[in-house]
């Protein structure tokens, strides 16, 4: 848990890189999951440990990316969902 001093755990900064990364349109094209855990680790220091690429497909689901899946060349590939890419308001 995070006090009011100290640094935000690996999680929160793995969860504002991904979310940073979508709204910048990283995710216009297709991605494999080692070139966004190398992104994301960017933002961690390097002492701590670091996303692999393993882990992505979970960051993504944990924060409800509107992204779309194949696999090619049995790597998983993610892109932004063209229907979604902007989210209608709710009114």
């Amino acid at each position: 848990m995070r006090t009011k001093y100290g640094p935000k755990t690996r999680k929160e900064l793995s969860n504002d890189a991904i979310n940073t990364l979508f709204k910048n349109g990283y995710f216009h094209e297709w991605r494999a999951a080692y070139e966004i855990a190398r992104e994301i680790n960017k933002n961690i220091p390097k002492y701590w440990g670091q996303v692999k690429p393993e882990a992505v497909r979970f960051i993504i689901l944990r924060n409800k990316l509107p992204v779309t899946k194949r696999t090619n060349e049995q790597r998983l590939q993610w892109r932004a969902d063209e229907g979604l890419r902007e989210r209608p308001s709710q009114t």
